[in-house]
């Protein structure tokens, strides 16, 4: 088995690139946007090279490890779901664009099926940052 695939997913969004980046690396906000409420979300993380993070919820879950940090531009982890035997890839990468960002998120080093899988998890996932960016800009 192959492990040379990626789910690669982007977006425009409206808030600034340091917004988004806090929204990525602060546990208080993943856990507001990342999974829905309604799966009781439980998030650590350590925003730092070197740090670990994960998100656990009604027996599904990943962990792993911050590998790169270029803030507020671009983060690789070390990525692994609950109950695999092998990291992942992600990189997030953020630019400033027309008063809000492009970002990026590519999860790689995976075969075809998982890629396929994840970027069904991710597009979940990043459809619910907007909203909770929003209510970020309302209450700034």
């Amino acid at each position: 088995m192959t492990h040379d695939k990626a789910a690669v997913m982007g977006a425009r969004l409206d808030a600034a690139p340091e917004v988004v980046w806090r929204a990525f690396v602060e546990a208080e906000a993943l856990a507001e946007w990342y999974w829905p409420a309604s799966v009781e979300p439980v998030v650590r993380s350590e925003p730092r090279v070197g740090g670990r993070f994960g998100i656990e919820a009604k027996g599904m879950g990943f962990s792993g490890e911050y590998v790169e940090f270029d803030v507020p531009r671009r983060m690789v982890q070390a990525w692994r779901w609950a109950g695999d035997d092998r990291d992942s890839r992600v990189t997030v990468e953020l630019a400033a664009a027309g008063g809000g960002t492009d970002l990026v998120v590519t999860h790689d080093l995976v075969d075809a099926a998982t890629s396929e899988m994840y970027r069904a998890g991710w597009e979940s996932c990043l459809a619910r940052l907007p909203g909770y960016l929003a209510g970020v800009k309302a209450a700034g």
